[in-house]
């Protein structure tokens, strides 16, 4: 076991260019857990938009099919979205990455929207959140995938993928990002794990206000279904627990976005040799779930365990051998990263 109470560059996952990127190691299985799962939300939702369209002309109120127009509505959009955004074409899964080098000038950025310089002068496009902004100006490596003028960028200790697009010129009004100093040995003093936390804690914000958002809609329902028999009834009183349901769910999902707000407590890594007991498994939603032996500082083996887990955290296990923790490890729930990445999970020891 090593504590490191200085900033060093750690080892992380990279995407290995010399083999194709669907068959990359966890990443390839990845690609086609999170691919099913997109097509069948874009597919999923729109039996309910024509049952909610269909709801006009049966004289249930105007509130139900409005209802279930705009909400299965807005999945099968965003699902659309994300599958776009998120995963490659099957053709590209039969290609390699390459790997480009930022030069101290090849990094621009213009609020979100980064330009990487390739070497053949053209520039690479895409929108980053301030994580992986940092992560870039620190770690100045990215992997492409597609020659065409829209491309897949992939990062440094990441599993995930960013479609970007290829132009002549820098984004507008961009300035240079220079190379920054490696970061902290802190994880309370992590500028990139605090900037990944609040992302996290946004998208439980928005998760809450979506919750907010479907109670009252389901409250309106309510208010404008006509009960006028036993099965009206039952409606009513569904749409009735829905509400009371999201509002719960809200709740809780604000409580936990608070918390991530705030920076980890702990002040130093503490580094565990990791060996996996089997290979990494991959939900059908893209979650990882792996487990093994480590060993802790008074020589003691121990298991340990990471269910419904990034893939950019089962990753980097599994490439490094290393588990990192936030503190000092002791039976239980503890808190794992990767120094310097935006890679965060929760992992049990004993």
């Amino acid at each position: 076991m090593q504590i490191v109470p200085v900033p060093g560059r750690v080892p992380a996952f990279e995407l290995d260019p010399a083999m194709p990127s669907g068959a990359l190691p966890i990443f390839g299985e990845y690609l086609d857990r999170i691919g099913r799962n997109a097509a069948n939300q874009r597919l999923t939702p729109w039996p309910f938009v024509l049952l909610g369209v269909s709801q006009f002309f049966t004289g249930t109120g105007i509130a139900l099919p409005v209802f279930l127009v705009v909400m299965f509505g807005f999945f099968g959009v965003y699902a659309i979205y994300q599958e776009r955004a998120r995963v490659p074409e099957s053709r590209l899964k039969r290609e390699p990455f390459r790997r480009v080098d930022i030069a101290p000038d090849g990094l621009v950025a213009a609020g979100r929207t980064v330009g990487v310089r390739l070497p053949d002068g053209r520039w690479v496009r895409l929108r980053l959140g301030e994580s992986f902004r940092l992560l870039l100006a620190g770690d100045r490596r990215v992997w492409l995938l597609g020659s065409g003028p829209k491309v897949f960028v992939g990062f440094p200790g990441v599993v995930a993928v960013r479609r970007a697009r290829v132009h002549d010129e820098p984004p507008a009004d961009a300035v240079v990002v220079p190379p920054a100093a490696w970061r902290s040995g802190s994880p309370r003093l992590d500028p990139v794990l605090t900037a990944h936390r609040r992302r996290i804690a946004a998208s439980l914000g928005a998760g809450a206000a979506f919750m907010l958002a479907l109670a009252a809609a389901s409250t309106w329902v309510r208010l404008d279904f006509p009960a006028d028999d036993h099965g009206s009834r039952l409606v009513v009183v569904a749409f009735t627990g829905c509400t009371v349901l999201a509002l719960l769910g809200a709740l809780v999902i604000t409580l936990r976005a608070v918390t991530y707000r705030r920076p980890l407590p702990a002040d130093h890594w503490t580094e565990l040799r990791a060996v996996l007991d089997g290979p990494v498994r991959m939900s059908r939603h893209g979650a990882a779930r792996l487990s093994g032996l480590t060993m802790l500082a008074d020589g003691t083996v121990t298991g340990f365990r990471m269910s419904k887990a990034d893939p950019s955290m089962a990753a980097n296990i599994a490439a490094t051998g290393r588990l990192w923790i936030a503190g000092v490890p002791r039976p239980g729930a503890a808190k794992a990263g990767v120094p310097g990445y935006p890679v965060l999970g929760t992992v049990w020891l004993g």
